[in-house]
């Protein structure tokens, strides 16, 4: 479904997009917009009225209001709906036909891919995050002054991890050149058989054309009909 109206394309803000996710996490919970706003509560602090939560939510399509989301904000979401914070920041597909909304978009706004570049990263800039989660691996915390507490967990496969952002990363990427994966999968195995049907039919006529014009079995001399005498 497209979105473009009287020939403008949509543009939608990164606040935008995360609260177009919101409504998409409550959806996939299946919550209603009280039991979201009561799974939030404990960490944001308080609790949305259901006015609040309506509006957030309808701010993904409303310029005029834009619900603008803190960092303290994106984990608290992250932590009731228990998503990642990437998950809110994806964008609506290609076949959408919304543009990024920035300061230096332009009117038609900036691909997308750019905010998934930002959530993901990309092959230049990925090491610098692995580098600063291995050394937060290698890091042990003190041990607490009370028993009660326990100490901060560093695990040590955090570094790893990125191989599933960067499979993720793979997956957004086939999205955005040919939409659905399973869909593209499809249609690249139907253009695989016919490569091969085409190629097993190329190979017969070049077969019928090396044969000869006239395949009719040779006759030897011996085996041919003897002539009959001209009659006396």
């Amino acid at each position: 479904m497209g979105t473009r109206k009287l020939g403008v394309r949509r543009t939608m803000t990164t606040n935008q997009i995360v609260a177009h996710n919101v409504a998409k996490a409550r959806a996939l919970r299946g919550w209603t917009q009280e039991q979201a706003a009561e799974a939030l509560a404990p960490y944001l602090g308080a609790k949305l009225s259901g006015a609040s939560f309506s509006a957030l939510e309808r701010s993904a399509w409303k310029v005029e209001r834009i619900k603008q989301f803190t960092a303290d904000e994106l984990l608290a979401l992250s932590r009731a709906f228990d998503l990642p914070i990437g998950y809110f920041f994806v964008p609506p597909p290609p076949a959408f036909d919304a543009g990024l909304a920035a300061p230096d978009a332009g009117l038609k706004g900036l691909d997308p891919i750019v905010v998934l570049d930002a959530i993901l990263g990309t092959p230049a800039n990925l090491e610098h995050w692995e580098n600063e989660l291995r050394a937060y691996s290698a890091s042990v915390a003190p041990q607490p002054r009370s028993k009660r507490e326990k100490p901060s967990v560093s695990p040590s496969d955090l570094a790893e991890r990125l191989n599933t952002l960067g499979r993720s990363r793979s997956r957004a990427l086939l999205r955005h050149a040919f939409g659905e994966v399973a869909d593209s999968a499809d249609v690249l195995e139907r253009i695989a058989e016919a490569i091969r049907l085409l190629d097993e039919t190329t190979s017969d006529d070049i077969t019928d054309e090396a044969a000869p014009a006239d395949t009719r079995p040779s006759v030897t001399p011996s085996q041919r009909a003897p002539r009959r005498s001209a009659a006396p």
